[in-house]
């Protein structure tokens, strides 16, 4: 006889959450928030740009240069399966400010 559930049907929701929302102030890099303040590691993103693109980085400071991921102005980006518990951080990608809007869910 089949199981009646699965595996992953069984796994718990995520333990906490965390949602933010920074409006960047200038052309240099700005930590939206550190993961470990809120939980041991985040497990899921989901996030928002709005007003202008932007670049963000997990795990250290955003930069222009081509290592940070660009997400534009109208879109957003979600990630399940991951694992971290530092800073995210972004950057403007133009003369205008711009603003990320997300939530990360850990343990």
């Amino acid at each position: 006889m089949p199981a009646l559930r699965s595996s992953i049907e069984l796994l718990q929701p995520y333990e906490k959450f965390k949602p933010f929302t920074l409006t960047t102030s200038g052309s240099t890099a700005a930590t939206v928030l550190t993961v470990s303040d809120y939980m041991i590691e985040a497990n899921k993103i989901t996030i928002i740009v709005d007003r202008d693109d932007l670049y963000i980085n997990f795990g250290g400071n955003a930069t222009t240069d081509g290592t940070s991921m660009l997400v534009p102005a109208g879109t957003g980006y979600t990630e399940d399966g991951v694992s971290f518990n530092g800073v995210i951080s972004v950057i403007r990608a133009n003369p205008t400010d711009g603003r990320i809007i997300g939530v990360i869910w850990g343990r």
